[in-house]
């Protein structure tokens, strides 16, 4: 039998480097750098952090009042990530807003939205998926995440304060406000920071 040299697998050793052979996607990233996608009716942007068969994640820049696009079958979750904030007039006759960081609105993309912008342009998070596979997205404030633990986190957006995430590897990394991370599902971690910091945290279920 032939054997492979041992050099040929030196380069799978577990190390800080390379997080365990099970890497974060890219580590900490700026949303600004994501490609930004002009909406149908040019209200506003879209940056996609995620997008697979059971979730989408992404930043909305919503630039002027309007309409949301309608989507049958499909839960919402938007929160404020920058600006003073949307007010939604929703074709069932209600209204709801979202004007402060931390705020999550939850609604159904079946519905006719109209955006109202509060006091200029925002910057919001938005969670999409079918309405029979359920996802979540909850605000973690820093002063309340003493280790928070992310075992089943998926993505985390960063709204405020700087925030250092610990994996397998035991190799930190800061995440600064406007920055997002993708985690490999399983790959489980902690997350601190200062009393300051808020993230948006979302997982299955």
């Amino acid at each position: 039998m032939r054997h492979t040299p041992k050099q040929a697998y030196d380069h799978m050793k577990p190390d800080p480097e390379n997080d365990n052979l099970f890497p974060l996607s890219r580590g900490p990233q700026p949303v600004e750098n994501l490609v930004a996608q002009a909406w149908k009716n040019g209200g506003g942007l879209t940056r996609v952090i995620v997008s697979g068969e059971e979730w989408r994640l992404s930043v909305a820049e919503i630039t002027q009042d309007g309409a949301f696009s309608r989507f049958p079958g499909i839960s919402r979750q938007i929160a404020l990530l920058t600006g003073q904030g949307v007010r939604l007039r929703l074709s069932d006759g209600t209204e709801r807003e979202v004007v402060r960081v931390g705020e999550i609105l939850a609604f159904p993309g079946d519905l006719d939205v109209e955006a109202i912008l509060v006091d200029g342009p925002v910057q919001v998070v938005n969670l999409m998926h079918p309405a029979d596979r359920p996802w979540r997205m909850e605000a973690v404030r820093g002063g309340d995440a003493s280790g928070f633990e992310v075992s089943a986190a998926r993505a985390v957006v960063v709204a405020r304060g700087c925030w250092v995430f610990e994996g397998a590897s035991g190799q930190p990394r800061t995440c600064v406000a406007g920055a997002y991370l993708v985690l490999p599902e399983g790959s489980g971690g902690r997350l601190e920071s200062d009393g300051d910091g808020l993230l948006y945290c979302v997982a299955p279920g």
